[in-house]
């Protein structure tokens, strides 16, 4: 998936690694995230694949940088990707939902207590979803040569972020509630 994102963001303009990086954490990390090293290995793929191609360009008193372009293969490829159904959901894997169905053998307040953690961490993405966010796609909007519809799209994906992350905070209201209320059951 990492290798049609990199695409993606590289036909819309030229961009280094980091750049790449910068749009990634930018617009489409909360569904799927890549670290920089992740990058570089994936951009080094798309080229022995003839999908990209690099050039370096010198700068002065800074480090040389090395910008990638889509290939007429590269192209093709996205083409025919993002041109295919997706007629299956895919398995969602949240490595703190299998902890927390375990967690019933744990005290009562160690879980409301991970529970309060995990519903700040939702919070704190909610708000960047909200507030960050529509500021950084109207930036990247006026920056590239994308059609009219982009910037609905990316709203839209990153409006289903932000829904994603209140659907959380709801959860995790109602499951202390929940919790409370048969601990104070189990005490009457």
């Amino acid at each position: 998936m990492l290798r049609f994102a990199l695409l993606g963001f590289l036909l819309r303009q030229p961009m280094t690694g980091y750049d790449l990086a910068i749009a990634i954490r930018s617009s489409i990390h909360f569904v799927w995230p890549a670290q920089l090293s992740q990058i570089y290995r994936t951009l080094s793929q798309l080229e022995d694949n003839g999908l990209v191609m690099s050039e370096v360009e010198p700068q002065q008193s800074r480090p040389d940088r090395r910008v990638y372009t889509v290939t007429d293969a590269g192209r093709a490829a996205f083409g025919s990707w993002i041109g295919e159904l997706v007629t299956e959901l895919d398995p969602v894997r949240v490595p703190f939902m299998v902890r927390f169905f375990f967690a019933g053998s744990r005290p009562l307040e160690d879980t409301v207590t991970q529970l309060r953690v995990m519903r700040e961490l939702h919070v704190k993405d909610h708000d960047r979803l909200a507030v960050e966010l529509p500021e950084q796609i109207a930036a990247a909007t006026a920056l590239t040569d994308g059609n009219e519809l982009d910037s609905l799209i990316w709203d839209s994906v990153r409006r289903a972020g932000e829904m994603m992350a209140q659907t959380w905070v709801d959860w995790i209201d109602e499951t202390i509630e929940r919790l409370q209320h048969a601990a104070r059951t189990d005490h009457d």
